[in-house]
Parts: structure tokens; C-alpha cells; sequence
């Protein structure tokens, strides 16, 4: 609790961070902004991230039953956080726009995502798990053997898998000395902090 605060608050970039009943607005803004890249690809932005922790907290993202309608849409309807979520998924890598997620179990990512869409996470961090989570997220047991400290980086593009040590959270002394190596490279003009939204 409290982590991404501290994180953000050592990074020399416009940030903005938003509870579960905040998120619409978040991604609207996101989304706007991949098809203002989309519409004009010449003009490079900056490279965004989405940050999600704790997914199954966000139940706007969940699918929906209208999701599997042949019901047309009303064209004044906005698109649903969970319509807006999938198109920042698939849309947002092409324009440097990245989501990184944490979920604490296969069935409540099962909630928000069809099989087809985790796909499109080409690196994944998988901790111990049954064998058959595993299958159906990296079409391998392989995480079922993982001991209590221990996790695996796979990657999607190179079908390779690692086994590596989980770090530990980072020490508030760490996150000032990042604080001040990023301060001492970013012109004192562009350091600054969007609004924040908490929870």
C-alpha cells in the first residue's frame, strides 16, 4: 500500500494516479491520445505508461455480457472503461503507449480478458502457481515447480523463460538517491506533476 506514491513521486515526469472509481476518465484520456497519434504519424509523443495494480479490484474493466451481443451500439454512447481498456491494449504498444499489470490469480484475469487478448503482453512475470495456470499462460507447467521465493520471465517474442529471485520492495533512502539522479539530468523547467486523483 502506498508504493506507487513513493515511486511516483521520485520521477522527474507528469504522472497522475487513480482509485478504481476513477479510472474512466484516465483511460478516456489515454485513449484520446492513441487516436490523435493514430491520426497523425509523423508527430512523435512522449512515451506513456499504464500502470494497473491490483486488476481485480477495477470491475469497469471487466467484460461485459454486451460484449458478446450483436446489438449495435448507439453511435452518442461513449465506449465502455472496459472497451476503452482493450483498445489501449491492442492500439497502445504501436504508439508508445504501454500498460503494465498485476493480478493476484489466473480467474480474476480470466474476469477482464478473453485467452486471446493476454496474448497481447508479450512479457509476463508468472509466481507460483498450479501447473494448469501455468499451461494457460505461457503454454507451460513450468511455474508449478516455482519454490515460495522464486518466479519466472517469460517472454512471448523470444519464447524463452527465466527463473529469477522476486526483488524486494524499494527502501525510501533508494527512492530519494533515483529521486536525485533523475533531478540531476532533467532541465529544472520540465520537472513537474500533473494533478493527482487517489484513492
Amino acid at each position: 500500500a502506498g508504493i506507487l506514491d513513493k515511486v511516483a513521486n521520485v520521477l522527474p515526469h507528469s504522472f497522475q494516479v487513480a482509485g478504481p472509481r476513477d479510472i474512466a476518465p484516465v483511460l478516456s484520456a489515454i485513449a484520446d491520445e492513441i487516436e490523435r497519434r493514430q491520426k497523425s504519424p509523423g508527430a512523435s509523443g512522449p512515451a506513456i505508461y499504464l500502470f494497473v495494480y491490483d486488476l481485480q479490484r477495477f470491475r469497469d474493466l471487466r467484460k461485459t455480457d454486451d460484449d458478446f451481443s450483436f446489438s449495435r451500439r448507439s453511435e452518442d454512447k461513449a465506449p465502455s472503461p472496459a472497451k476503452q481498456f482493450v483498445t489501449i491494449l491492442k492500439e497502445g504498444p504501436n504508439v508508445r503507449v504501454h500498460t503494465i499489470i498485476w493480478c493476484d490469480s489466473l480467474n480474476n484475469l480470466n474476469r477482464t480478458f478473453e485467452r486471446q487478448m493476454i496474448r497481447e503482453f508479450d512479457m509476463r512475470v508468472l509466481f507460483q502457481m498450479s501447473p494448469g495456470d501455468s499451461s494457460t499462460l505461457i503454454d507451460s507447467p513450468i511455474a508449478g515447480k516455482l519454490g515460495i521465493h522464486r518466479a519466472l520471465f517469460y517472454s512471448e517474442e523470444q519464447g524463452a523463460a527465466e527463473k529469477f529471485r522476486p526483488y524486494g520492495l524499494p527502501t525510501d533512502d533508494w527512492l530519494a538517491w533515483v529521486r536525485d539522479q533523475l533531478n540531476s539530468r532533467v532541465p529544472t523547467a520540465a520537472v513537474s506533476n500533473s494533478p493527482r486523483l487517489t484513492e
